[in-house]
C-alpha cells in the first residue's frame, strides 16, 4: 500500500490516519483512516488500550464509510465486517 501524501501514517497501525476520538463514557474508540486504508488489529487495540485499558468497542472508517468493529468478548477481541462485505 503506499502512502497518502497529507495523511499522517501511524506505524503502529500500518496505515494513513485522518483522525481518531474517544468516549470515555461507552469505552469506545472511532478510528478515520483514508479511503482504501484499513489498520493493522493488534497494533489498534494497543493504541486505544494505551488511551484507556477499559476500551471494550473499536469502530473503524475507510474513507468514511464504516470498515471494521474491534470488540472485546471477555479476554479476547473479535474484529466484526459491516453487514454486506
Amino acid at each position: 500500500m503506499s502512502r497518502m501524501t497529507g495523511v499522517t501514517w501511524n506505524e503502529r497501525l500500518k496505515c494513513g490516519v485522518v483522525s481518531l476520538a474517544y468516549d470515555f463514557g461507552s469505552h469506545t474508540g472511532q478510528l478515520h483512516l483514508p479511503d482504501g486504508d484499513c489498520c493493522d488489529m493488534t497494533g489498534c487495540v494497543a493504541l486505544f488500550q494505551g488511551i484507556d485499558p477499559k476500551v471494550t468497542a473499536i469502530h473503524t472508517h475507510s474513507g468514511g464509510q464504516a470498515d471494521t468493529v474491534y470488540r472485546k468478548g471477555g479476554t479476547e477481541w473479535n474484529a466484526l465486517l459491516p453487514s454486506g462485505t
